[in-house]
């Protein structure tokens, strides 16, 4: 990949740049600018590193990263442009556009399709019930945007082997970090603060876009023996 070592040299930086500022109030108004750029690098990356691919695949995932940094700068609990609910829905057209770019790259195997539905069920059930209390008229909108996550995770299980295992790879786990980030803004929001939450939501969701944007780059590599994958990666 182009520039990959100048790319992730400046992502980290910016990212525990953008980290530090978060726990500063000093500093958290600077945010503004390193919130944002975390998709605006990823956007330009991917950009100059995805020619080979159909331009409607790269418009998908370019939208899904436009929408994020819409969501970033909204979701900036300070600034008096501050929204949550436009957050969310920046957010979910992200996950959207993901997602449409996702399946077709996904393979319906009902032997990992019934554990993975019984354990995000499991998921959904206890996040329900700790947060229930306080979601009051979000409670539909909180659902849906939880379907939708899960929905992508799904997606990013059921590529394997559809694709090469790097991408699959980095992908799933891509999409396990920021399922977990999701997960750690509704505890937070809806049940109790969480300590530590300004540093392990953002370096979830940091790491997670770095994987998958990542793992997208990598889906051209050959697709590796099938056996030596199932040796190498067990799911």
């Amino acid at each position: 990949m182009k520039f990959f070592k100048a790319f992730i040299i400046l992502f980290l930086l910016n990212l525990s740049l953008d980290i530090y500022f978060n726990n500063s109030e000093e500093f958290y108004e600077l945010r503004l600018f390193t919130k944002p750029l975390i998709t605006i690098l990823l956007a330009i990356f991917f950009y100059i590193n995805s020619g080979e691919m159909k331009l409607r695949h790269r418009i998908n995932i370019l939208g899904a990263l436009v929408f994020l940094c819409v969501g970033d700068i909204v979701l900036l609990e300070t600034m008096p442009f501050y929204s949550f609910i436009l957050g969310l829905v920046s957010f979910l057209i992200a996950m959207l556009l993901y997602s449409l770019y996702l399946y077709k790259q996904t393979r319906y195997d009902i032997d990992r399709l019934i554990p993975y539905l019984a354990i995000s069920l499991l998921i959904s059930l206890s996040l329900i019930y700790l947060m229930y209390d306080k979601l009051d008229s979000m409670l539909i909108p909180v659902i849906m945007y939880m379907a939708t996550v899960l929905n992508l995770l799904k997606l990013a299980y059921l590529r394997y082997k559809n694709v090469n295992l790097k991408s699959y790879r980095l992908v799933f786990i891509g999409t396990c970090c920021f399922t977990i980030a999701q997960i750690l803004i509704g505890l937070n929001r809806f049940h109790e603060p969480l300590p530590y939450k300004d540093i392990y939501i953002m370096f979830f969701y940091g790491i997670s876009q770095l994987l998958i944007i990542l793992g997208i780059l990598a889906v051209n590599c050959p697709v590796e023996n099938t056996e030596q994958q199932e040796d190498a990666f067990l799911i």
